[in-house]
């Protein structure tokens, strides 16, 4: 299976996130080619500061996606995605705005028609394989692990169209096709870990993470699992200050890499700050 792949700017440097990700799309047979020539979707915070630049910057990608043949576009990040998703959605309904940016995008030879889908990797996985299909590359029992599911609170919001926005479940089942049990009554699943506010308000964002760790610890999980590069940096890195027993944060890709029998080396668990083997 192919998708255009929009890896965003956080992919290769987060922890273990790119090594991890390709092992296990080599293992289900999953293809990312990566969008020539893709640039930063200016995050969320560009939204508030250059308004048709912040357009132009999602657009841009996703009329390259759509010149070299995509129909679908996956990315592995979610404010990637909600950028994308929140571009999309708006063009959609401003031919005005639209025709600006096509204009500044004519400069390239590119035009935006937003004739395609923007989808995250982990319900690619969950919806176009399969958890049969997954359960049949599983090698390694994780059936002594409590994994907490940290979706983050970009994903399901505002679309709610791929899980429920307030109680999702994907990453639950997810969990549970690998041999892992996921975290019942997680209530801190789609808390914000700050995101990049983290940098310059880094005071305010910690409790926010005390909550999201506080809950997943308190309730005897081994590990939190998440789907975005930003939210594994903020829980991970703020635990230092935090007065809790630490816990590790893992991606989803990095979860389903041990079930299929991949070492930790294959998915650079050494990369992360607070080490996975303290939790098996």
């Amino acid at each position: 299976m192919k998708y255009g792949f929009f890896p965003g700017c956080s992919y290769k440097g987060a922890a273990g996130y790119k090594e991890s990700t390709e092992a296990v799309c080599r293992v289900l047979g999953i293809e990312l080619e990566e969008i020539q020539d893709w640039n930063c979707c200016g995050a969320t915070s560009y939204w508030s500061t250059e308004s048709l630049k912040a357009y132009v910057l999602p657009a841009r990608i996703m009329a390259l996606a759509e010149k070299q043949g995509f129909s679908e576009i996956v990315n592995v990040c979610n404010a990637c995605y909600s950028t994308l998703r929140k571009a999309q959605e708006k063009l959609s309904g401003d031919e005005t705005l639209k025709e600006k940016v096509n204009l500044a995008l004519a400069e390239e030879g590119l035009e935006y028609t937003g004739n395609f889908k923007i989808r995250h990797l982990m319900e690619v996985i969950v919806n176009d394989i399969g958890t049969d299909k997954i359960k049949e590359h599983v090698k390694a029992g994780l059936s002594n692990l409590t994994i907490a599911p940290y979706y983050g609170c970009q994903l399901n919001r505002p679309w709610a169209d791929i899980d429920d926005a307030h109680n999702p479940v994907l990453m639950d089942g997810l969990i549970r096709a690998v041999g892992a049990k996921p975290l019942e009554n997680y209530s801190a699943k789609t808390e914000c870990c700050g995101a990049a506010q983290m940098v310059a308000y880094k005071e305010l964002c910690v409790p926010l993470n005390r909550r999201i760790v506080k809950d997943a610890v308190n309730k005897g999980a081994n590990a939190i699992c998440t789907v975005c590069p930003l939210c594994q940096l903020n829980v991970d890195s703020s635990q230092a200050g935090l007065g809790l027993p630490k816990i590790p944060v893992i991606f989803f890709t990095q979860l389903m890499g041990l079930a299929f029998g991949l070492t930790e080396e294959d998915l650079m668990l050494n990369k992360l700050l607070t080490p996975f083997k303290t939790a098996v």
